[in-house]
């Protein structure tokens, strides 16, 4: 986690989460950054996060970013999630377009992105310095509202 989320990973004490929170509230507020927890109904603690950043207001688009802890990968939550934020997103936010940049090595965030519908844009070479310092390329891949809504992405519960 620390390679792909170097922000949150580093989290160590009660005082610097108080501080992401503060900093996150704000970013909420400003219409920033929109961070969701992920928890399962049966149990307290989260297991994932979901952050809508990086908005660009005047086309409305936005970047999500997106981890579930590896105990509950590959049992539907990302899935279900990720849905929900893109029906938030598109249906109550207004934006047009939600892009996600991955790692080549993340193929199951890859697979989740392609099975939910983005399509890839391409490769930014060197574009992305991980937690550990390196520097990694990067795909990028997105979905439109239109999409969204087209190939039954929406659910209606």
């Amino acid at each position: 986690m620390i390679r792909e989320f170097p922000h949150t990973a580093g989290l160590r004490s009660l005082q610097e989460v108080g501080s992401f929170l503060q900093e996150k509230r704000a970013q909420w507020e400003s219409g920033k950054t929109f961070c969701y927890g992920i928890w399962r109904k049966e149990q307290p603690a989260p297991i994932g996060q979901i952050q809508v950043k990086n908005v660009a207001w005047e086309i409305p688009s936005a970047e999500l970013g997106y981890f579930i802890g590896k105990a509950w990968q590959r049992q539907g939550y990302a899935s279900e999630s990720v849905r929900g934020i893109l029906r938030v997103a598109f249906q109550q936010l207004g934006f047009q377009r939600v892009y996600v940049r991955i790692l080549p090595s993340n193929r199951e965030s890859f697979g989740l992105a392609k099975k939910l519908g983005f399509q890839e844009e391409g490769s930014q070479r060197k574009a992305f310095r991980c937690g550990l310092g390196d520097l990694h390329d990067v795909l990028y891949l997105s979905i439109l509202a239109e999409e969204f809504s087209k190939d039954g992405n929406e659910d209606t519960k």
